[in-house]
């Protein structure tokens, strides 16, 4: 019995020195990767973020004027694309990450990269999470290094469904984080079904009408500058970007269906699986499938999707195995897909949408069987 508990006590020492070292080594790396890595690509996408939040701080629209907005075209390249559209997101973000403006942008992006490492391993931990191992599939997964590297929202977005799905029955933490999600990304308003279907109508109500109020108070805080135009610089955003990515746009396009098909394939797809989520979001035990089916029903409908995004498919992967499997090595598949720009790339855009798919059936057979007894 001694050596027994002996054992079993070192089987646990064990794994804590084994987490430990592997949250150092990951805090590490990742901050390492961001001091040191190709100054091309580190905090590519923050810069966006933090020319907004400057923008804020010192009273200047942070959305790009009509005149600029018509030089959008095919031809630009990561750079003019960022230039041209300024800052392409809500004015909820801007506002939001206002306290970024008042740094450097050295500075601002060395304190958002641990942000954004802090907000990736307190998901995990509220997603139920203890398997070490689990965290090391995570953190080695292309979507969510690239995620870190590019100073992107998808960390954030993460710790916010992570949130938004441990308290799902406190109406004002559920609907307050998925606003708080949506304000900064509007791709994200399929949850708001979730929150619909499963009855939790004061959530959902909540997550709506913070969502709406805090994006108008936000316009509000800039004098509303951009509001009128923030629909067609959408549009123009889309247009010129939405078949370089993994979007259901993008394989339309590769696949060479007509453009208004490929625009067509979203909704068409998005929506019959949102009427999935509220299909089976009503049966007993099967909350957690028509959360997850509606993440990834977020990621079908929106005609912009970067690599980063499939990051946001570690939620619906830790609340089916938080432990160690055969799945986590989904994720690993990324790594066939490393660049951004992958024009002409039909296979790397199927194996993207292969990989959330198969993240979406993971617990078919469970389902099945249950819907049998």
């Amino acid at each position: 019995m001694r050596v027994r508990g002996l054992w079993i006590a070192g089987e646990r020492a064990v794994g804590r020195v084994a987490l430990g070292v592997l949250l150092a080594l990951v805090c590490w790396w990742w901050l390492v990767l961001a001091v040191q890595g190709s100054p091309g690509d580190w905090a590519f996408d923050f810069r966006q973020f933090w020319q907004g939040a400057n923008d804020v701080v010192n009273g200047v629209s942070p959305y790009p004027s009509a005149a600029l907005l018509t030089t959008a075209g095919d031809h630009l390249d990561p750079e003019g694309i960022r230039e041209v559209f300024r800052f392409p997101y809500p004015a909820g973000a801007a506002v939001a990450l206002a306290p970024f403006g008042l740094l450097g942008f050295d500075d601002a992006a060395a304190v958002w990269s641990a942000v954004l490492i802090v907000s990736l391993l307190a998901a995990v931990w509220i997603l139920g999470v203890r398997d070490w191992r689990v965290l090391g599939a995570v953190i080695t997964s292309a979507a969510v290094i690239s995620a870190v590297r590019l100073g992107t929202l998808t960390p954030v977005l993460i710790l916010l469904l992570a949130v938004a799905w441990r308290w799902r029955d406190r109406r004002w933490v559920a609907g307050g984080s998925l606003a708080f999600a949506i304000s900064l990304k509007l791709f994200l308003w399929p949850l708001v079904v979730w929150l619909a279907a499963t009855r939790r109508w004061t959530a959902a109500a909540l997550a709506a009408a913070l969502a709406a109020g805090a994006t108008l108070a936000a316009w509000a805080a800039i004098g509303f500058d951009g509001l009128a135009d923030y629909p067609e610089l959408l549009r123009r955003l889309s247009d010129v970007v939405a078949d370089r990515g993994f979007s259901l746009v993008a394989l339309g396009v590769e696949a060479g269906l007509p453009r208004g098909a490929a625009e067509a394939l979203p909704w068409l797809v998005g929506l019959s699986l949102l009427a999935g989520v509220v299909a089976i979001a009503r049966r007993e035990r099967w909350d957690r499938n028509a959360f997850s089916l509606a993440i990834i029903a977020a990621i079908a409908l929106t005609p912009i999707v970067w690599l980063h995004y499939f990051a946001l498919l570690i939620v619906p992967l830790a609340l089916a195995r938080p432990r160690l499997s055969w799945a986590w090595a989904l994720m690993w598949i990324f790594w066939l897909m490393p660049a951004q720009d992958n024009e002409g790339d039909l296979w790397r855009i199927l194996v993207a949408i292969g990989v959330a798919g198969a993240v979406a059936t993971l617990d078919t057979g469970a389902l099945s069987r249950r819907a049998s007894l």
